[in-house]
């Protein structure tokens, strides 16, 4: 019988149970927040108002500031943060407000400077050079949704974004939806599947269903106050989730359709308010996860059952993979470490290395 797995609230209240990211960031990568001018001569003016990027509208964003919705395009002059991405969504940006409404009679600006980022989710961009694709930034949390079923949830896809809150300063946990469709031993068999997260990890997991409101409660919880960023792959039901938590996603799709020439909407970000305060960030599904900057040394602290094991093998390094007499792989016989998990590991090991 699977143990209730650990809530946003009680893992806050144990104080033996560090959070994921706060265990291995001192040991990872720290990201580099340089900032740069990215053209000379950018000034905000007294008209200038600052407000946070809802949106991508094509070439263009929608800026939330105050009550107002602004269509913004990027100045030729522009204060930002040096990176590959440039503007994205849930950047904290000035804009100056043009004279005339757009086309469609929206309030009309331009976006002059971007903030600094406090958190970043990012990945590796598609290509063979190493680009950074800055998904989404400026929020707290990240909440990794899967379905119980049609499609099933999928651990490989959970780990790479796990590392990726890691290196991006964001709170993961895990929503499993469409339990509805689940009998009570199915249920069991999900969480007993999912231990290694929440008893080892202390990753929050939540089992809830848009359809029969199971555990909405508990995500209105885990959501209120702060700013959180809803992703995984298509089908598993994030907007279902959304919409009975908010309704707030109609005025911006009223808004970003009429730009996107009848496109649905969410195939792009989209930041939407909730009623219980703070934010949540609609992501398009996503298939693939590309890590970036994630190199053979450092991999190995994102697997922090790992760390156990790792002084009693042979040969130090030890890269868990091919070594004779490697504890780490004797564990994963042993069922001390879960295979899956391990499996995940080896699979971005060769993305590193090949």
């Amino acid at each position: 019988m699977a143990q209730r797995p650990i809530t946003t609230e009680s893992a806050a209240d144990d104080d033996d149970a560090q959070d994921y990211r706060g265990r291995t960031r001192e040991r990872a990568k720290r990201l580099d927040r340089t900032r740069t001018r990215v053209k000379s001569g950018a000034v905000v003016s007294e008209r200038a108002l600052q407000g946070v990027v809802i949106s991508p509208l094509g070439p263009k964003w929608l800026v939330n500031s105050g009550d107002d919705y602004w269509v913004a395009s990027v100045s030729g002059v522009v204060d930002a943060a040096e990176g590959t991405t440039l503007v994205t969504v849930g950047d904290h940006v000035w804009i100056e407000p043009d004279a005339e409404t757009t086309e469609h009679g929206d309030l009309a600006a331009t976006i002059v400077k971007v903030d600094e980022r406090t958190t970043v989710l990012s990945r590796k961009a598609a290509g063979v050079a190493q680009r950074e694709q800055v998904l989404v930034a400026n929020v707290e949390q990240l909440g990794i949704v899967m379905a119980a079923v049609l499609p099933g949830y999928n651990k490989r896809l959970m780990d790479r974004y796990l590392i990726a809150a890691d290196k991006g300063d964001l709170r993961p946990f895990i929503v499993i939806n469409k339990c509805d469709l689940l009998q009570d031993e199915d249920r069991e068999d999900i969480l007993d599947d999912l231990r290694t997260y929440w008893d080892l990890l202390h990753v929050p997991v939540i089992m809830v269903s848009a359809e029969s409101s199971e555990g909405l409660d508990e995500l209105r919880s885990a959501l209120a106050d702060t700013s959180t960023l809803l992703t995984g792959p298509s089908g598993v039901g994030k907007s279902s989730l959304i919409n009975r938590l908010t309704d707030a996603r109609q005025r911006v799709g009223e808004i970003s359709t009429k730009y996107l020439k009848g496109k649905h909407t969410t195939t792009s970000s989209m930041v939407i308010p909730i009623p219980e305060g703070g934010m949540v960030v609609d992501s398009p599904g996503i298939r693939e996860f590309g890590i970036f900057e994630l190199g053979k040394e450092e991999l190995p602290f994102y697997f922090e059952e790992f760390a156990e094991f790792t002084p009693q093998c042979r040969f130090t390094p030890c890269s868990h993979t091919h070594e004779p007499n490697c504890a780490v792989k004797q564990a994963v016989e042993d069922r001390a470490i879960d295979e899956e998990r391990y499996v995940s590991y080896l699979n971005l090991m060769h993305d590193i290395t090949s």
